[in-house]
């Protein structure tokens, strides 16, 4: 648990990499934050991580604004 007692800000967090990392920084022991536009991805990312015991949220961020 490497990251324990540390928040992660993963910025397009709702699908492919940055899923992925959300998934292993939660998994190393962090509470992360899902940032991205896409909602529906980014809850459900959200909620797989709760489901397995890790600390997750997700909140809508469009970085263009």
């Amino acid at each position: 648990m490497r990251l324990t007692g540390k928040v992660a800000l993963i910025t397009g967090g709702a699908r492919g990499q940055g899923a992925e990392e959300a998934r292993l920084f939660a998994r190393e022991g962090a509470k992360v934050v899902i940032a991205d536009v896409l909602d529906t991805d980014g809850e459900q990312v959200a909620a797989e991580i709760g489901e397995a015991g890790q600390d997750a949220i997700y909140i809508h961020l469009d970085v263009t604004q």
